[in-house]
């Protein structure tokens, strides 16, 4: 199986195991700095068994060589966190998850600009489809409240498109360790104000499960996956997790999405299965 191949897979894998996120956060009823707290340390500890079992007495070496690209995605995860869990919590599960899979618009775009990369005509209308269907999904709770949360939806947009572009560029640089630095800082940002440590033993394993397999699992794939294929690719593969994210919600605690919902994510499923099945087939497996 080639290269680009392997990424896309691997990027399918990464969606299916994200996709209760959303679902989790809504279940475990914390306040915004305690969910921030909780999804960046925790994530950290996994990352940090992860880094030493694969570099073992190479460990700070790997962190020392990361440089200025991994400072940077750092920040660009950091931000991610972040601002991930103000829009669940201030803006509607769909018109987050719709917002969020606008990355890679932007993940396009910085791929023009800094990589030189042009996607191709059908990659573009593939794009255009997916436009239209993020349109379609979040039309309703666009006309409501919420305004600030779909704000933070879009950063996160920005900086997940972003986050893919460095790792592209900068392919031959291993960019794991930066995810764990990523978690700390988006945990350090959070340690100021009021965290909540009277837990209950539900949200314990909630968060035991967000926090060790569904949150750190996807990002590493995030950082290895646009390695062997552009990035807007790899986030094109991720607008899926804004129809698995909303069917999570609804078959669970009944956030029943609209007929736009429905619709749009229809539309979004098909043109994601469409494109990626066109692209294997370029890419010779």
């Amino acid at each position: 199986m080639s290269k680009s191949a392997q990424g896309l897979l691997w990027t399918f894998f990464g969606v299916i195991i994200i996709s209760p996120d959303s679902l989790l956060i809504r279940l475990l009823n914390l306040t915004d700095y305690s969910l921030i707290f909780y999804r960046s340390f925790l994530p950290a500890i996994t990352l940090l068994l992860f880094i030493l079992w694969s570099y073992k007495r190479e460990t700070v070496n790997v962190f020392l060589l990361i440089g200025i690209p991994g400072i940077a995605y750092a920040i660009f995860y950091a931000i991610t966190h972040i601002c991930f869990v103000y829009a669940i919590q201030y803006t509607s599960v769909a018109n987050t998850l719709v917002i969020v899979a606008g990355a890679p618009i932007f993940a396009a775009f910085f791929s023009i600009f800094f990589l030189k990369e042009q996607p191709t005509f059908f990659t573009w209308i593939i794009i255009t489809v997916a436009i239209a269907s993020m349109l379609t999904i979040g039309w309703g709770s666009y006309t409501t409240t919420g305004i600030f949360g779909d704000f933070m939806a879009l950063i996160v947009a920005i900086t997940m498109g972003a986050s893919g572009v460095v790792v592209r560029y900068f392919k031959n640089k291993d960019l794991v360790p930066a995810c764990l630095l990523g978690c700390v800082l988006a945990g350090i940002y959070a340690l100021p104000f009021e965290i909540e440590f009277n837990l209950n033993l539900t949200q314990i394993v909630y968060l035991s499960l967000m926090c060790f397999v569904i949150l750190p699992v996807p990002f590493i794939i995030l950082t290895i996956a646009p390695k062997y294929t552009p990035a807007y690719q790899v986030y094109l593969i991720f607008l899926l997790e804004s129809v698995f994210g909303t069917a999570w919600v609804w078959f669970v605690i009944n956030e029943v999405p609209s007929i736009n919902t429905i619709v749009g994510g229809f539309m979004l499923l098909s043109s994601v299965i469409i494109y990626t099945i066109i692209e294997l087939s370029l890419i010779h497996i």
